[in-house]
């Protein structure tokens, strides 16, 4: 399916708009989510060079037809197929077009080796190191990315309350997780957005374990964090609930996790700083004497990848739009006894966040025997 041209053009010219505040002539961009952002071009081998004027895919032989059919008519993306390497490509456009000129780069993105043959064979060019440049437009989603967003999250909410009929002492986490992973395929998602997690007992006290074959016992905690991949776009959900009558304990961690949950959602509106919706849910957490069993940060942007800007954490200076869509999922985490994570996707506002899915975590849910 085409990406629509209108929408490619507008991020291309953000990109060119943060290239001219930093005086570079272009941008080699080379992390694939970038790429598919811009172009639309879905591929596991390419690069993308952009400039003042032009915008150049580059690809294998392998991708030739697919790039044909993705990349959208009237967008004035011009397609190299390689058929050397995309590495050797590079340097010859770099040498062709861009001598004398100064080209940023993904610095995060391009491995050192990568780096070295550019800056060698291409030694007329200036190579720059950027970080972050169209993470940072990406952040900000269009109604069309959001859509998308939501259209995963619904899937994956779907499946889990399917699943959870199948839930019950004596079952396998792997089982589990594996009939979740089918019922988001059958709802319409291309893939799990990420690896499913199903940690039970004592396991659930890791943040993020790997689903084992460890089987459910009554009384366990047990910890859901899953998503689905819709049309290139992720959702990312966490539940935590007890297979059948909650222990005291259990629900006072719980109720502690809500509590630090509501207070970042409460935080969370344009104009605020990652680290003051963290502040929000870790403040709960200290004077509850509990912070240091919260390891990890309140959450993180959301959309072609699992992870991406902005950050709820610490030290994050991002600051929030409107139209970011995030995670926030604050946990508490107790060795040899278990873990609780609530996790919810919103959509950053100027006042209250937009959670794009209604899953009930108002309470401790149990599981029946």
């Amino acid at each position: 399916m085409k990406a629509n041209a209108g929408a490619l053009a507008w991020r291309i010219q953000r990109v060119r708009a943060e290239l001219a505040e930093l005086g570079l002539h272009g941008l080699l961009v080379s992390q694939l989510a970038n790429v598919r952002y811009l172009t639309g071009f879905s591929g596991s081998s390419a690069r993308l060079l952009i400039d003042g004027t032009a915008a150049i895919l580059l690809t294998d032989g392998r991708y030739g037809q697919q790039a044909e059919e993705e990349l959208p008519d009237g967008a004035g993306f011009e397609l190299l197929i390689s058929r050397d390497g995309l590495l050797a490509e590079l340097v010859e456009q770099a040498k062709r077009q861009f001598s004398g000129s100064r080209l940023g780069f993904e610095g995060q993105h391009l491995s050192f080796a990568e780096w070295e043959r550019l800056r060698d064979e291409s030694s007329a060019v200036e190579w720059v190191p950027v970080s972050g440049l169209v993470e940072g437009v990406r952040a900000v989603k269009d109604e069309k990315e959001i859509a998308a967003i939501e259209r995963a999250a619904r899937i994956a909410a779907s499946a889990l309350a399917e699943t959870l009929t199948l839930v019950e002492p004596g079952v396998r986490e792997a089982d589990i997780a594996s009939e979740l992973d089918y019922r988001m395929r059958q709802l319409g998602a291309q893939r799990p957005a990420f690896e499913t997690i199903v940690a039970s007992g004592a396991r659930s006290a890791l943040p993020h374990a790997a689903t084992s074959n460890r089987k459910l016992r009554g009384g366990d905690i047990v910890l859901f964090d899953f998503g689905a991949h819709w049309q290139a776009y992720c959702s990312d959900v966490t539940r935590t609930f007890v297979v059948g009558e909650a222990e005291p304990r259990q629900r006072e961690v719980y109720e502690l996790v809500l509590a630090a949950h509501w207070a970042a959602r409460a935080a969370l509106r344009a104009g605020v700083s990652g680290a003051e919706v963290d502040a929000a849910a870790r403040q709960i957490f200290a004077e509850a004497d509990v912070e240091e069993r919260f390891t990890h940060s309140t959450g993180h942007g959301l959309g072609l990848e699992v992870h991406e800007s902005p950050r709820l954490g610490r030290r994050s200076e991002d600051r929030l739009e409107s139209n970011m869509v995030v995670t926030v999922e604050p946990g508490l985490y107790f060795p040899g006894w278990g873990g609780v994570r609530i996790e919810d996707t919103l959509v950053v506002t100027d006042d209250r966040p937009r959670a794009l899915v209604d899953l009930d975590a108002g309470r401790l849910q149990t599981l029946p025997l």
